[in-house]
């Protein structure tokens, strides 16, 4: 039998009240924002807003960091007049399934027209994405939509929940002599039931992963274990797992060092503290390869993750990085080493972060207080 998502769907659309019922909180935002900044009109350009706002899927090919229509935002008195701009073929897709209850005009081109020479530009139209003539508020509009409503809070429990699920199943189907594409096919097809868009898709076979931190699939064929990795979307929101399979028990010492890893990832969770800079959290995280028998300069071998949720990474954390963890921000770290990577998509709330991966039927291990991910053996 076919496993169905965790998150309701009511209707062939796709469309949950969750993404249009807390509508008036994002234009309430979209809308503070401007008048701070002495701005009459937003233009929603990058994929991720658009995706915040409304819940949609804005892309056409999963490899694009562009958007398939841009949304204008005119906040007034009581609420905002949005206007959908797009072309002629994509007009009517976006009508029937991704803004079903969106409230929203429409601007539509033919498709060999270039959408910007329909957006407002001035010096009070500010954008996320902008271009000649408008005001460049993506720093803004990012720590914007960086906090989640309760609505989307709900829905990324729910993605992290079937993610996780796919990749238990995934990992079960997974045989010795199997290659890492045919069990990137597996992991694709367990995701895809589910409604999951698997926007990064990652495989290693026995050790590769120690070699390849992006372990995309090859012909290699698995004999002892096998890594399974993916950061999977809907309606916008984005679950990071990684889950490794042993066909054999590992000996003692790999599964010390595995379990040293955890601890590592255990340092990252405990720094990230509504109100520290994402950057403190980073440099807490890094010194834990060193506390707990890693090399000082493991890190350097692999980002460690940072702000997720509407991407799979906003960007790589760095001691540098200034900006704030908010209240119901999500971030996911992924420390590696030794051959191993732990992983996990958090909701940060006042008391810490809250890890949203998690499928009953994979082996688990408590550390820091935390139910974390075991090996899987056999």
């Amino acid at each position: 039998m076919t496993e169905r998502p965790t998150t309701a769907r009511p209707d062939e659309s796709g469309r949950v009240d969750a993404h249009t019922g807390d509508i008036a909180e994002k234009l309430a935002r979209l809308a503070a924002l401007a008048r701070v900044r002495g701005l009459d009109t937003l233009v929603l350009r990058e994929p991720a807003t658009i995706s915040w706002l409304t819940g949609a899927r804005s892309h056409v090919p999963q490899t694009l960091d562009t958007s398939c229509m841009d949304i204008v935002v005119e906040p007034h008195d009581g609420g905002a007049r949005l206007t959908a701009v797009t072309n002629s073929i994509e007009a009517p897709r976006l009508r029937d399934t991704e803004l079903v209850g969106v409230p929203l005009d429409w601007a539509v081109l033919p498709w060999w027209s270039q959408r910007t020479s329909a957006l407002p530009v001035g010096p009070t139209v500010g954008s996320d994405r902008p271009v000649a003539g408008m005001t460049d508020v993506r720093t803004e509009i990012a720590a914007t939509r960086r906090q989640l409503t309760p609505g989307q809070a709900q829905t990324l429990a729910g993605v992290c929940a079937d993610a996780a699920r796919a990749t238990t199943v995934a990992a079960g189907r997974c045989r010795p002599g199997m290659t890492e594409y045919a069990a990137a096919a597996v992991l694709a097809e367990e995701l895809l039931v589910r409604e999951l868009d698997p926007v990064a898709l990652f495989v290693a076979a026995d050790g590769r992963g120690d070699r390849h931190r992006h372990p995309l699939p090859t012909t290699a064929t698995m004999t002892d274990q096998v890594m399974l990795v993916c950061c999977a979307r809907r309606d916008g929101l984005i679950a990071s797992v990684t889950r490794i399979r042993c066909f054999a028990p590992p000996d003692v010492v790999r599964r010390e060092t595995y379990r040293r890893l955890l601890d590592v990832e255990a340092a990252f969770l405990d720094a990230t503290r509504v109100g520290a800079r994402i950057g403190q959290a980073f440099t807490a995280g890094t010194g834990g390869y060193p506390a707990h028998g890693f090399s000082p300069t493991e890190w350097h071998r692999h980002h460690q993750g940072g702000f997720s949720g509407w991407q799979p990474r906003e960007y790589p954390a760095h001691p540098g990085a200034t900006d704030v963890i908010a209240e119901h921000s999500v971030v996911a770290w992924n420390p590696s080493g030794g051959g191993w990577k732990v992983e996990d998509t958090c909701l940060v709330v006042a008391d810490g972060p809250q890890t949203l991966v998690h499928d009953p039927e994979w082996p688990a291990v408590t550390v820091a207080g935390r139910t974390r991910p075991d090996l899987l053996i056999g």
